[in-house]
């Protein structure tokens, strides 16, 4: 009986907790869309962790000679940025606030992201391997940029978490 009282206190607790943590990041803007997330981490929480791990790989990849090794190439990415910057506010009005920073790392990589808070990354792979003109380059960092914009990163981390609290929940149950 004990068990099932407990299961059942921490299942009420979870849903609770659920309901709670289940908002809508961003405003509709011009695509009119309004989509519910389950966010229990914080904006901050996110923002802090992205920029100390952001910081960490520009201080690992820098003396290795492999942040912004070409200025060309540095320069090109941080005005497509500077562009795409200003037109965040369709979608968060606080995104303009954000302390924005670009970097290219040298990589055969084709990729690029960016991270909670606007924390971007371009990899040379994507610039020199494609050959891509500044348009081209410009729709990958916006796709990039709308992630943050969305926060499917803060997302991921809140899904992550119940996860982990789910199965500590079980586990103690199991242990009863």
């Amino acid at each position: 009986m004990k068990n099932r009282l407990i299961g059942l206190a921490a299942t009420v607790m979870f849903a609770t907790l659920a309901l709670v943590a289940c908002t809508t990041s961003t405003e509709q803007g011009t695509v009119g869309v309004e989509r519910k997330q389950f966010l229990m981490v914080s904006s901050a929480q996110m923002d802090k962790a992205a920029a100390t791990q952001y910081q960490k790989l520009i201080q690992t990849e820098g003396p290795k000679g492999n942040v912004n090794h070409d200025p060309t190439q540095t320069e090109r990415a941080r005005g497509i940025a500077k562009r795409l910057i200003p037109q965040t506010a369709v979608f968060r009005k606080d995104a303009l606030d954000w302390k924005w920073e670009v970097n290219v790392l040298t990589s055969p990589e084709v990729n690029a992201w960016c991270m909670p808070g606007g924390k971007i990354a371009v990899y040379t792979g994507l610039i020199e391997k494609l050959q891509v003109t500044d348009d081209e380059l410009a729709a990958v960092m916006g796709h990039e940029i709308s992630h943050a914009l969305r926060e499917h990163g803060r997302e991921r981390a809140s899904l992550q978490m119940a996860a982990g609290v789910g199965a500590g929940l079980g586990g103690a149950r199991a242990n009863m």
